[in-house]
């Protein structure tokens, strides 16, 4: 009776560990961003306002460019690897976030209040605008 007890609860313990592994969200490394952005081109969209863009990271480490509807401007960047941050500097401020991986080729840009602000839809190889 008692190995039959036993095993129900390691069983039940299995599938809760399954299920509680597979919800938990992966954010990435201040040097797992690097070697996903470091010289390529970033589709994205906007979350909040509705809006889609490019963004290229040069391999330098600070240097970007964005591009929406055709209209460029050179950003810097950085990361902020003691907190696994990416930091994008826009509109006179850094605006850093954790980088979410969704499982699916997307990534989303989380802010330090824990909202999902922009979305990485694709990742292309290179410089893209």
């Amino acid at each position: 009776m008692k190995t039959s007890k036993i095993r129900s609860v390691l069983f039940l313990s299995l599938i809760l560990f399954v299920v509680f592994s597979a919800s938990a969200e992966t954010y990435l490394s201040a040097s797992k961003i690097k070697e996903l952005i470091s010289g390529n081109t970033i589709d994205a969209e906007h979350l909040k306002k509705g809006f889609s863009f490019k963004v290229f990271f040069d391999k330098d480490g600070k240097t970007a460019i964005r591009n929406q509807k055709g209209n460029s401007k050179t950003i810097s960047y950085k990361y902020e690897g003691d907190k696994d941050k990416h930091c994008i500097h826009w509109a006179g401020k850094d605006r850093c976030a954790k980088i979410l991986d969704n499982g699916d080729g997307t990534y989303t840009r989380i802010n330090p209040k824990g909202k999902k602000i922009v979305k990485w839809t694709k990742i292309n190889k290179g410089k893209t605008l």
